[in-house]
């Protein structure tokens, strides 16, 4: 670039940028008016001296702040006055519309409701003629995709905006103090619901450009019978595939965060659920204690039905404070408190039936998945007595299913059929829908 245009900017920058966050509000205001359509495109004095008393009202400090001052700040690269019968007009020039363009956007990124893919069909389009000659071609890349780069770029970057927005805010629903979780939980589903819309449309341009890029690469030979005409030809293609690879690699990135984030709303729901079950219980409980209990000689006698354990202290405590002297010795020894050996035991028979469990529904599921890619149908009420009657308990067969549900959710190749048909089991407390699982591929 010629070194006058660095020059040009370093001595006239204060004018072609906002100096302050004053005049810059005065300019988008004025531009925003004019879109709104409040005030025509070549306004009067008074509309700016209206738009400058919001201004200052917005601010809420309109003491400190002239408006004479305040509007001489506003360069003229930023407005010009022309002549209208006997007093002036005001118009902004394209260089501050497009300044409070960019500004607008930026500051409010609003996804298109429409899928990318029609922007790629109406700008990249690529017909027999645009084939023809490498001057054709040429005009297609430096007119149709050229300037289709710039909005593809803008509606990426504005959606892992939003995403990274959205996943911020999601990190302050782990606070305790939030007010209405579970709304908010809901509205963040529904954004990301329409995130991941957006997402497979992105992810349907990458097929569009793999179409688009195969007819580019089909006239090679046909560009290849000059070096001059080879030479344009190559650079249209590496510009072509460079800019999707990296379209790839940020379509990608906005996956994983939108997976991620979607993986987190799920693991809070199940929070929220379990907390509101153990509030439901403590209720219960509550209840049934105060209905249940006795007062007698100043105490509270509570149901036999209840059982009453000792809280556990902590295994370590300090009775006495340390004495930090390096010439005395300290002796003060810490107490250990008397622990409860029937709890140790029962939390230590309890952790290992818990490990034994999920042991033991990994394997069950690791036969029925070598029954499906073996392409048997799954019968899960079998299963399920056939599980519960080997393990003893209802847990494992439980886990089973929400596994080899969640397995058929993820997977391409299984399927589950679900039919509201009562199924017995051999457990007189429990019923199940028949449910059965198959092998797409058999």
């Amino acid at each position: 670039m010629n070194t006058d245009i660095y020059k040009s900017v370093a001595q006239s920058y204060t004018e072609i940028l906002p100096q302050n966050q004053e005049s810059l509000l005065l300019v988008v205001w004025l531009y925003q008016k004019i879109l709104d359509g409040d005030i025509p495109h070549e306004f009067t004095k008074r509309d700016f001296d209206d738009t400058l008393d919001d201004v200052l009202v917005l601010l809420e400090n309109p003491k400190s702040i002239q408006k004479e001052l305040l509007s001489r700040k506003i360069s003229n690269y930023y407005y010009r006055t022309i002549p209208f019968k006997n007093e002036y007009r005001i118009h902004l020039t394209i260089f501050a519309e497009n300044l409070c363009k960019l500004v607008i956007e930026q500051l409010q990124p609003q996804i298109k409701r429409l899928a990318l893919i029609h922007t790629f069909r109406r700008t990249l389009k690529l017909t027999d003629e645009d084939l023809e000659t490498i001057e054709s071609l040429e005009y297609w890349h430096e007119v149709n995709f050229n300037s289709a780069k710039n909005e593809i770029l803008s509606h990426i970057e504005i959606l892992q905006k939003n995403v990274s927005d959205k996943t911020n805010e999601l990190r302050q629903l782990l606070k305790p103090d939030v007010d209405n979780p579970k709304g908010l939980i809901q509205d963040f589903i529904d954004v990301f619901e329409t995130l991941k819309k957006q997402t497979v449309g992105l992810l349907n341009t990458i097929n569009f450009k793999n179409e688009t890029l195969q007819k580019i690469q089909s006239v090679k030979d046909k560009f290849s019978e000059t070096p001059e005409s080879f030479e344009k030809y190559d650079m249209i293609q590496r510009a072509f595939e460079n800019f999707f690879d990296n379209i790839d690699r940020r379509i990608i990135s906005i996956n994983e965060k939108i997976q991620l984030a979607s993986k987190r709303l799920r693991n809070l729901i199940d929070t929220l659920k379990y907390k509101q079950q153990f509030k439901v219980n403590i209720e219960k409980l509550l209840s049934y204690m105060l209905k249940t209990s006795k007062h007698e000689q100043g105490q509270i006698i509570v149901d036999e039905q209840i059982p009453i354990r000792q809280l556990l202290t902590l295994p370590t405590k300090f009775l006495a404070v340390p004495l930090i002297d390096f010439k005395i010795q300290n002796d003060a020894t810490p107490e250990i408190p008397p622990q409860d050996p029937e709890h140790l035991e029962r939390e230590r028979q309890k952790n290992l039936q818990m490990l034994k469990n999920q042991e033991q529904t990994a394997k069950w599921l690791d036969k029925m998945e070598q029954g499906i890619a073996k392409g048997e149908e799954i019968n899960y009420t079998e299963w399920f007595d056939k599980i519960a009657q080997s393990e003893g308990n209802l847990e494992v067969p439980i886990k089973v299913c929400f596994g080899i549900i969640e397995s058929c959710n993820n997977s391409d190749t299984k399927r589950i059929e679900l039919e509201q048909e009562h199924q017995k089991t051999r457990n007189k407390n429990v019923t199940l829908w028949k449910m059965t699982i198959h092998n797409t591929d058999s």
